[in-house]
């Protein structure tokens, strides 16, 4: 049931059952040349239907009450139709979205995305804040499992690969699990599985990403912080040295890892385990007992002065020279 296309005083009963809202927030973004522009959207969509029904274990009288995908990203990857919004005018209009179902009656509201840059999760995060601040429980399914994820040995999803088939290539994608964070292998199976219809075939005749050298600043920093004990910091870092240096490849190739060995199998049991892995805190959240942690690269706005400096913006323009220039229209 989409709220905002109900009338509004039916609406405002199915809030008084106590359901939470789901608020997608996804950008318009290239994945490649085999997704869609819309495929966090897509993908955001299965994931809410699949949270929603475990999570219906513990309320099972809860509709599905989903808000209109509020169509906004930071830091999206690069690319022919990608649509950037600055990390500040995204937490304006997060934070204006939760304001307006908190006084529609929304007592609790889940934010939903699959756009993991870390300044697109932090102006989901402060939406999470702006309602907790006003008695609305509220949750960010994301951010916690990036946090998960974090945390979590890429050998767990090791089942997951067990279509391909070179042994070697096999343990080699596993070990890379933490680094195939767009468009790629991982991706591209939750694709397959939420949204079949949305990609190309061809995607079984790309080429893999190039191999991707480590950003040398981000990655001494992250060398630096696993000598002084900050493992979990270390790895941010380890993973940002990975993105920066995948943003220098040219040509650019806008996906990581090897999206031709995807399949529908491996996103149905990655779909499954990245539930099994959050659905718990979820539910807990939505009942008032959020678990305590901090998303990722919760430092950044400062480091970037609130996005407006370095590597927080640098990407849309830098990778932009990869592509080549559209046609002007005729004069």
């Amino acid at each position: 049931m989409n709220l905002l296309d109900t009338p509004h005083a039916r609406a405002r009963e199915a809030l008084a059952s106590g359901a939470p809202v789901w608020l997608p927030i996804n950008p318009i973004e290239y994945h490649g040349p085999h997704l869609s522009l819309r495929n966090d959207a897509l993908l955001c969509a299965g994931l809410t239907r699949d949270l929603h029904r475990r999570i219906s274990a513990r309320w099972p009288t809860w509709p599905l009450l989903e808000a209109c995908d509020l169509e906004i990203g930071v830091q999206p990857v690069p690319g022919p139709g990608s649509r950037a919004v600055t990390y500040q005018a995204a937490k304006r209009a997060i934070v204006l979205a939760c304001g307006a179902l908190a006084e529609l009656g929304a007592r609790r509201v889940v934010l939903a995305t699959f756009h993991g840059s870390p300044l697109h999760g932090l102006a989901i995060e402060a939406g999470v804040r702006y309602l907790r601040a006003r008695g609305v429980q509220a949750v960010a399914p994301f951010n916690l499992l990036l946090h998960r994820l974090l945390r979590t040995d890429s050998s767990c999803f090791s089942d997951a690969y067990q279509w391909v088939e070179d042994p070697s290539e096999r343990r080699a994608m596993v070990a890379a699990f933490p680094y195939d964070f767009h468009a790629g292998f991982l991706e591209t199976s939750f694709a397959l599985h939420y949204a079949p219809q949305s990609v190309d075939p061809r995607y079984r005749d790309l080429p893999d990403c190039p191999v991707v050298t480590r950003d040398p600043v981000l990655k001494a920093a992250s060398a630096t912080a696993a000598r002084l004990g900050r493992i979990w910091l270390s790895r941010e870092l380890d993973i940002a040295a990975c993105g920066t240096g995948w943003y220098a490849l040219r040509p650019f190739p806008g996906y990581t890892g090897k999206p031709r060995l995807a399949s529908a199998q491996s996103g149905a049991l990655l779909a499954r385990k990245f539930v099994d892995l959050i659905a718990d805190d979820v539910a807990d959240a939505l009942d008032g007992r959020p678990p305590p942690f901090r998303p990722l690269a919760w430092w950044l706005p400062v480091l970037s002065l609130g996005g407006r400096w370095g590597g927080a913006r640098a990407p849309m323009r830098a990778v932009r020279r990869g592509f080549p220039q559209a046609p002007r229209p005729p004069a």
